[in-house]
C-alpha cells in the first residue's frame, strides 16, 4: 500500500507574510507535549484505559487527485462541486443505495425499474456486528462505503467495483484510526473529484503510547485488525495554535484529523494534516479547504479586567496541502451551514451565537445573546495567537431561542436565520426569523407563522419550513432579490410534520429555462401514522410530499406513500438503525422517484399534479417475488440465477 512517508514529506509552504500554525519540530517535542496531556487528564480524571498496535511507517506522497466531472447530483449538497457522502447516489442510469448494512443496485433504464445487485457493506470475510454504515459515494466505476466498527475500533472505507450492467464486486478494505464521527446533522465524508475528504476527531489519550494518537490507515486483509496501523501523518504534520502550546491552563484533548484519499488509485494514497484542540468542533468543507472551528476545552469567556478571553479557534485547512492557520474568536457557529468560504472575496463568513463581541457582557452558550455574523478575510488567519478584530464581527439580532432550536444558511448573498418553537419547562418563544444581506445593512425580520424547523435554496430564494398550529406543516418562501427579504408565498399542509431533519431528505428542481427556480418541483418527507411493527423499517418517513412552485407560488403536486403491508424481515445484520434517514426525493432527468425505505416508487408530474407509476419493493433474500407496477409490466426485485 502506498502512502504518506513521515520522514521524508516535504514541510508544509507557508506565506512569507504570515507562517501559520506551529507545527511540531520532532517526535520528541510531540512525544513531550502529549505526555504532559495525558498527566494532566490523568490528575483531572483518572486513568484512561486504551491500546492498539505501535504505528508503522508509510512508504510514500500521493499526488494530489485530478477533479473529474460530475453527472447531475442527487445530492442536496451544501457546497456546488463538494459531494456529500449520503445514502443513494446515481451512476448514469443506476441507482446505488446504502441500507441496513448492504448496498443495493437499481437500474432505471429504458424508463424501468429493476433491482440489479446487493452486497454486504464490510469485507466478505469480516462481521458486521457493532459497525454502522452510514455514507456513501461514488467516484468512477467505485463505489466507496463509510462506516464506523465499535467492535474493530475506527472508521472503515470499503470499496466496491461497479460494472457498466450494475453488478457489484467487493475490491478491497481500509480502517483509520478514528473515534465515532457520527454528527445528528453534518457528514464526514467529501468528494472532489476522485479525491476523498475525510474529518475525524481521535481522543488524545488513545493508546498505550503517546504517538499512538497519530492518523494511521491499514488495509483489511481478515485479521480481525491484528496488523498495525501505517502512519500518515507524522509531527510536522501536525498542528497547533502558539497560545495553546504555550498556555499551561490550556488542557487540550483531541486531534482532529483532516485525510485525503486517492480513491482512483489501487492502492488507496493517503495523508493526513491534524490540529491538536478541544473536542467540541463544527467542521465545513470548501471547494478549496476544510474549516474547523474548536471551542477550547478551559477556556471560556473570563473577564479580566476591561478584556475578555477567547473561547474558540476557527482552523482553516487548505485541501492543497500548504500550511493551515487559525485566529481566535468568540461563540460558536450553529452547524455545517453556518459558514460560507467567498473565493472571489478571498473571505470567509461564520454566523455565531451565545457570545457578545463586547468585553462589558458576558453570556453563556444556549441562553440567548447576540447572533453575529463573522465577516473574515483570509489573510487575517495565522498563528492562532491573534484574535479576530471587532470590527469583522456584525451583529444582527438577539439570540431569542435557545441555541440548539437555530436554524441557518447561506443562500446567494444573503444569510437566512431563525428560531424553531421551543417546548418544554412550560414556556413558548414566537418563532422568528431574518435574513441579513453579505454586502452588509441590519438583518431584516422574516414574520414566518410557524415552526423554524429547516431552512434551504429554493432556487435564488430560500423556504422556511416548520410545524404551525393544528398539526400543519409550512413552507414560506423568502425571495431576497429586491430593496429587502419578503415572504412572497406560503402553502401550508394540513396533518403533517417532517418525516427527517438531515439536509439530504430535501430536494429542489428548478424547471428547465427557470434559472432563478421561479419554477420547479420540490420534495420532502412527511410523517405519516404507521403501525409499531413498521416503524422499524419506515421510521416517521412514510410518505414523500411534492410541492410544485409555477412563478413563486406553491401549490400542491401530491404524495407517493410507501406501502407497510408489503414489510418482511431483511435479515438485517449490520447497521440495522437508519441513523441517516431512510427516505429521498429522486430527480433524475425528467423522471421523479420517492425512496422510503427498500420501496422505490417512481411518479409522474402531469398538469401539476404527481401520479404513482411505478413501484419496486428491493427488499433482499426474497428472490424471484414480484411486485406489480400500476400501469406498466411485472417487476421482478432481483434476477434469478
Amino acid at each position: 500500500m502506498l502512502l504518506m512517508a513521515c520522514t521524508g514529506q516535504a514541510e508544509p509552504v507557508a506565506s512569507a507574510s504570515n507562517d501559520g500554525l506551529r507545527a511540531f519540530e520532532s517526535e520528541k517535542e510531540l512525544t513531550d507535549f502529549l505526555k504532559k496531556q495525558r498527566q494532566k487528564a490523568k490528575d483531572q480524571w483518572g486513568e484512561y484505559d486504551g491500546g492498539e498496535p505501535e504505528l508503522a511507517m508509510a512508504e510514500a506522497v500521493p499526488e494530489p487527485a485530478t477533479p473529474a466531472p460530475e453527472e447531475d447530483s442527487i445530492t442536496n449538497n451544501q457546497t456546488a462541486g463538494v459531494d456529500e457522502g449520503g445514502i443513494v447516489k446515481r451512476k448514469g442510469d443506476i441507482m446505488v443505495v446504502l441500507r441496513r448494512g448492504r448496498v443495493f443496485t437499481i437500474s432505471t433504464a429504458n424508463g424501468d425499474m429493476r433491482a440489479i445487485d446487493h452486497i454486504d457493506a464490510f469485507p466478505p470475510d469480516a462481521n458486521g456486528r457493532g459497525s454502522w454504515y452510514d455514507e456513501m459515494l461514488i467516484s468512477g466505476n467505485r463505489v466507496i462505503v463509510i462506516g464506523y466498527s465499535y467492535a474493530r475500533g475506527g472508521t472503515e472505507i470499503t470499496r466496491f467495483t461497479l460494472s457498466d450492467e450494475g453488478k457489484l464486486s467487493y475490491e478491497d478494505a481500509y480502517h483509520l484510526r478514528s473515534n465515532d464521527y457520527y454528527s445528528a446533522e453534518n457528514y464526514a465524508s467529501r468528494l472532489i473529484g476522485t479525491e476523498l475528504i475525510f474529518y475525524s476527531p481521535l481522543n488524545l489519550y488513545y493508546g498505550e503510547q503517546p504517538l499512538d494518537a497519530l492518523p494511521g490507515v491499514r488495509r483489511w486483509n481478515g485479521d480481525n485488525g491484528e496488523r498495525a496501523f501505517s502512519r500518515i501523518a507524522g509531527p510536522k504534520q501536525v498542528f497547533i495554535a502558539g497560545d495553546l502550546f504555550d498556555d499551561p491552563d490550556d488542557n487540550v484533548s483531541t486531534l482532529h484529523s483532516v485525510t485525503r484519499c486517492d480513491v482512483a488509485s489501487d492502492d488507496f494514497d493517503c495523508d493526513a494534516t491534524a490540529v491538536i484542540a478541544g473536542w467540541s468542533r463544527e467542521f465545513y468543507v470548501s471547494g478549496d479547504a476544510v474549516y474547523l472551528w474548536m471551542v477550547d476545552n478551559s477556556r471560556r469567556e473570563q473577564k479580566s479586567g476591561d478584556k475578555a478571553k477567547t473561547n474558540a479557534h476557527l482552523y482553516r485547512l487548505p485541501l492543497d496541502g500548504s500550511r493551515p492557520q487559525a485566529i481566535r474568536a468568540m461563540g460558536m457557529p450553529i452547524n455545517q451551514f453556518s459558514f460560507l468560504e467567498e473565493p472571489d472575496k478571498q473571505r470567509i463568513n461564520v454566523l455565531v451565537t451565545g457570545e457578545s463581541t463586547d468585553p462589558a457582557i458576558e453570556i453563556s452558550r444556549g441562553s440567548g445573546g447576540i447572533v453575529s455574523l463573522i465577516q473574515l478575510p483570509l489573510d487575517a488567519l495565522g498563528d492562532g495567537s491573534d484574535s479576530i478584530a471587532a470590527d469583522h464581527y456584525r451583529a444582527l439580532s438577539d439570540a431569542e431561542g435557545s441555541y440548539w432550536e437555530m436554524e441557518n444558511r447561506f443562500v446567494g448573498n444573503h444569510i437566512v436565520y431563525g428560531h424553531g418553537r421551543q417546548r418544554g419547562y412550560g414556556s413558548e418563544t414566537k418563532p422568528t426569523a431574518y435574513a441579513a444581506s453579505l454586502s452588509g445593512g441590519d438583518a431584516v425580520p422574516i414574520p414566518v407563522k410557524h415552526g423554524v424547523e429547516r431552512i434551504e435554496k429554493l432556487g435564488s430564494d430560500a423556504v422556511i419550513i416548520g410545524s404551525g398550529e393544528e398539526n400543519t406543516l409550512g413552507f414560506s418562501a423568502v425571495t431576497l432579490h429586491g430593496e429587502m427579504p419578503r415572504i412572497t408565498n406560503v402553502f401550508t399542509m394540513p396533518a403533517a410534520g417532517q418525516g427527517e431533519s438531515r439536509s439530504h431528505a430535501y430536494f429542489f428542481r428548478p424547471d428547465r429555462g427557470s434559472r432563478d427556480g421561479a419554477s420547479g418541483t420540490l420534495g420532502l418527507p412527511i410523517a405519516r401514522q404507521v403501525e409499531r411493527r413498521f416503524q422499524q423499517q419506515l421510521g416517521s418517513s412514510a410518505a414523500m410530499l411534492f410541492l410544485r412552485r409555477d412563478n413563486r407560488q406553491f401549490s400542491l403536486a401530491g404524495e407517493l406513500n410507501a406501502d407497510p403491508g408489503k414489510w418482511v424481515d431483511d435479515g438485517c445484520q449490520a447497521s440495522c438503525v437508519d441513523w441517516y434517514g431512510n427516505a429521498r426525493p429522486i430527480f433524475m432527468g425528467d423522471r421523479i422517484f420517492a425512496l422510503m425505505g427498500y420501496e422505490l416508487v417512481e411518479g409522474e408530474l402531469k398538469g401539476g399534479r404527481i401520479r404513482e407509476t411505478g413501484r419496486l419493493n428491493y427488499t433482499p433474500q426474497r428472490y424471484g417475488r414480484k411486485e406489480r407496477t400500476l400501469d406498466g409490466p411485472e417487476v421482478s426485485p432481483y434476477p434469478v440465477d
